[in-house]
C-alpha cells in the first residue's frame, strides 16, 4: 500500500517512526543474511520469505512518511558517499535519514535488488540504528507483528517479519 510521499521539512509521527523501528529486530539479527548476501533459493533466485520482507519494509517506508519529495537523482553521489564511508550514517540526523530511504527506495526501481543487497549487506540495519538514536527511547506498537521466524533454507537463516494489517 503506497501512499503519496511528503515534503522533507514535513514531520513525522512518534509511531511512524516506531513502525519503521520494528524491522530492526529482523535487519540486525544476529545471522541475518551471513557475509552480506541475498538469500536464494536452490534455482539461484531470491528467497520468497526475503522478496515479501524487502516488499513489507518498502510498504513501511511509504506508509510511515520516510518516502520524501526532494531531488533525489540529483543526490546520488551524496548517496553513494555513505555507502563508501558507513560511518557517516552514526551522525545522520532524521532529514538525512529519510533522504537515504527514499534514495535507496527509489534506485531499487533502476538497480534490480538494489534495496534487498542494502537490507542484506546491513545498510538499511546502520539507517535503523541511527533512527533509534535520533528517536530516543524505543517502545514498540503494535502497528507491525514482528517474528523472528527463523527457518533454515540452503544452510542459511532467514528472518521475517509480517505485517499485521492494521
Amino acid at each position: 500500500m503506497k501512499t503519496c510521499s511528503l515534503h522533507e521539512s514535513e514531520t513525522i509521527e512518534a509511531t511512524q517512526r516506531t513502525a519503521m523501528l520494528e524491522f530492526l529486530s529482523v535487519f540486525g539479527a544476529t545471522g541475518f543474511c551471513p557475509g552480506g548476501a541475498i538469500p536464494q533459493d536452490e534455482d539461484g533466485f531470491p528467497e520468497e520469505d526475503f522478496v515479501k520482507l524487502v516488499s513489507r519494509f518498502m510498504d513501511a517506508c511509504y506508509k510511515n512518511g520516510f518516502i520524501v519529495k526532494f531531488n533525489w537523482e540529483a543526490w546520488e553521489a551524496e548517496a553513494r558517499g555513505y555507502l563508501q564511508d558507513p560511518e557517516r550514517v552514526k551522525a545522520a540526523d532524521l532529514p538525512l535519514l529519510r533522504r537515504l530511504v527514499t534514495w535507496h527506495v527509489r534506485q531499487n526501481r533502476f538497480a534490480k535488488d538494489h534495496l534487498a543487497t542494502m537490507i542484506a549487506q546491513g545498510h538499511m540495519a546502520a539507517i535503523l540504528r541511527r533512527l533509534k538514536e535520533v528517536q530516543g527511547v524505543f517502545t514498540p506498537t503494535s502497528n507491525f507483528l514482528v517474528s523472528r521466524k527463523l527457518r533454515y533454507f540452503t544452510g542459511q537463516t532467514i528472518a521475517t517479519i509480517l505485517y499485521s494489517g492494521s
